[in-house]
């Protein structure tokens, strides 16, 4: 697929009401509170982050990688700080404080809502049999609540905290057959003929925590070069998974948050000040150990074709990022992706933009 795609599951009415609805059930918790411990700083920006993952990306004029399971992503993101609109009045306790600080010192909240759709097919686009011997046609459309707190911990190391709760759909109720080929049909290419075999409909979620810390020398070398060891986890109906990776960063004028975020990972955007102009080179490695994945495991509670999953799965991404002054950052990055399932033939790989704007300072 060569260009983002319209996002035609936003017409049905009727998924929106419920997304939105079971986001707001789930997390209506997400809201700051008078007791949480906070720094005294600048009163923190809105930040929204616009996220376009696509295998044409990685090298538009090769076809080798194109159309090829995980073959699209979209994602938006707001953040704020302060409580959200939505969260406000309900009486709940929030989750600032309700959550123990595990070992972050003097931290501050952030808060905001995503909206995403992923895309997945096999890799011949023709065949309107099912493919045996490949990954599954596969959708996933959701609303998302983020939670994230920034602070320090032992030895003034800079740390960030995500949480992030995306609830959706699986299956044909997610619109991906739909956003694919009407893209394909306004690009004048062949379409995907095998979207009937996609897996079934099912309700949907994922919780998502991540940890990373930003490590340097000292101050004045932290704004060329940093290294961000990272943690995380996925727990939910989509993905049951652990990763661990580190990301080095080399430039000039390196922006106060933790690095270029990938839409499956955490949230790891953060409303820090940036510097008027600065760039940099980065490059990260990541491993993971995988217990579920909705996207080649199949339905949970109904029965579909699935394919015999790898334990084990590692990314190398790199790529560059820009930052044109304090209220807009720009970055294009590159992930290798080793094998997913078994039968798989080769390395996957797909590219990313990513648009942030910054606004409220």
């Amino acid at each position: 697929m060569k260009y983002p795609k319209i996002f035609s599951a936003c017409n049905n009415v009727r998924i929106a009401q419920f997304l939105f609805s079971a986001v707001l059930l789930c997390c209506s918790p997400f809201a700051p509170g008078a007791g949480a411990e906070e720094i005294s700083v600048p009163r923190q920006p809105h930040v929204f982050s616009a996220l376009e993952e696509n295998d044409y990306l990685y090298q538009p004029e090769q076809g080798k990688h194109q159309d090829r399971h995980y073959t699209q992503g979209l994602k938006f993101i707001y953040l704020e700080g302060g409580a959200p609109w939505w969260a406000k009045g309900l009486g709940l306790p929030p989750l600032s404080e309700t959550l123990p600080n595990l070992g972050i010192n003097s931290t501050r909240s952030i808060f905001g809502l995503t909206l995403g759709q992923n895309i997945y097919t096999p890799e011949n686009p023709s065949e309107t049999n099912l493919i045996q011997f490949d990954r599954p046609y596969a959708g996933w459309l959701y609303l998302g609540a983020v939670m994230q707190r920034r602070g320090e911990v032992f030895g003034n190391i800079p740390v960030l905290e995500s949480f992030e709760l995306d609830v959706g759909v699986i299956g044909p109720e997610a619109h991906a057959g739909q956003a694919q080929n009407q893209t394909h049909d306004f690009e004048g290419i062949p379409g995907f003929d095998g979207w009937g075999n996609q897996i079934k409909t099912e309700p949907a979620f994922v919780l998502k925590y991540g940890r990373g810390w930003k490590l340097a020398f000292n101050e004045t070398s932290s704004h060329y070069f940093d290294v961000i060891p990272n943690i995380g986890a996925n727990l939910g109906t989509v993905m049951i998974s652990g990763n661990a990776g580190v990301t080095t960063r080399l430039g000039f004028n390196l922006p106060d948050d933790f690095g270029v975020q990938t839409i499956d990972s955490p949230i790891t955007l953060s409303a820090g000040k940036s510097p008027p102009i600065g760039a940099y080179l980065f490059g990260q490695v990541e491993g993971r150990a995988v217990g579920r994945n909705a996207f080649l495991d199949g339905n949970l509670y109904r029965h579909s074709f699935h394919v015999k999953k790898k334990s084990l799965v590692g990314d190398l991404i790199y790529g560059v990022a820009l930052s044109f002054g304090k209220h807009f950052d720009l970055s294009y990055v590159r992930v290798v992706r080793t094998r997913e399932f078994v039968l798989q033939k080769g390395y996957d790989r797909f590219g990313s933009v990513n648009a942030t704007i910054k606004w409220g300072f």
